[in-house]
């Protein structure tokens, strides 16, 4: 498969509902590539959008990227990568931030690649991915609110030493609103074009809700996916809140708020969500 150089796919979802698992099964996929997540092509947008490419435009995108926050966790090479975008002489902005992700691709061997992004904040920001990838594929994950609400809550009691621990409020009617906000969002693209999947359907069965990813991604299903444990690229600095995406794929967490959330959380959380949790499937 070629690299797909102007539409690339988008996984979007509520922080906590499974993004970063969901990206690890797919980037273990032999023709996709969905590297850790960093904003950079969303955020230089504005200031390289409408440039005119050529080597000084390289060479300023380039040093920008390298700067952006999360970036260093790609360990590449910075005069590799502009070697390689000198000899592609990309001609947008588009086939320039592609030139970055293939650089990622390579690390593991997928030169040609299917590239995919994934950052939570990109759940309020779909509307400029659209502007910056006209057309571009879009996959939310949808996770039952009530258990994103005991994630959001279980980080506070983790030991976490590094600058990009998750800042996420610990108030349950404020996670029930950014929750809700989600699934807003998610059904407002998914009725023009875009899929979702659950986050529940994907532990409880991952070779079917891989399927229809794939068929929409129109790349062959691979088993591989499944192995993502064993090819873990998430760096280290993100580990001590993402220690599941260590293991094999299961299903233990689906439903935690039955055991986990007290009575008036629980309460306080289907007060605002009840609508919201019936529309994505959940019953309250």
């Amino acid at each position: 498969m070629n690299m797909n150089f102007n539409s690339p796919f988008f996984i979007l979802g509520n922080p906590r509902s499974g993004t970063s698992l969901f990206r690890l099964m797919l980037n273990n996929h032999p023709e996709i590539v969905v590297p850790p997540e960093c904003g950079f092509a969303e955020w230089l947008y504005e200031e390289f959008g409408g440039e005119e490419m050529s080597e000084s435009t390289y060479r300023q995108f380039l040093l920008k990227v390298f700067k952006t926050r999360k970036f260093e966790t790609w360990e590449l090479n910075f005069d590799e990568i502009l070697y390689s975008i000198k000899t592609s002489k990309p001609s947008n902005y588009q086939e320039l931030v592609r030139e970055i992700y293939r650089g990622y691709a390579r690390k593991f061997g997928k030169d040609s690649a299917y590239f995919g992004d994934k950052n939570n904040y990109y759940i309020n920001n779909v509307e400029k991915l659209e502007k910056i990838f006209p057309n571009c594929k879009k996959i939310f994950i949808v996770r039952d609110g009530r258990d994103v609400a005991c994630s959001y809550l279980e980080l506070e009691h983790k030991n976490i030493d590094s600058i990009y621990s998750p800042n996420l409020t610990k108030d349950v009617t404020k996670i029930a609103r950014e929750w809700c906000k989600s699934v807003a969002i998610m059904t407002s693209w998914t009725s023009g074009g875009a899929i979702s999947i659950r986050y529940e359907d994907l532990v409880l069965d991952p070779n079917a809700t891989l399927q229809k990813v794939c068929e929409f991604l129109n790349v062959a299903y691979s088993e591989n996916m499944l192995d993502y444990y064993k090819n873990n690229d998430e760096p280290e600095e993100f580990k001590a809140w993402k220690g599941k995406t260590f293991e094999p794929i299961e299903g233990s967490s689906v439903g935690r708020y039955k055991r986990e959330l007290s009575l008036e959380q629980l309460a306080d959380f289907e007060r605002i969500s009840k609508e919201m949790l019936e529309k994505a499937g959940y019953g309250v």
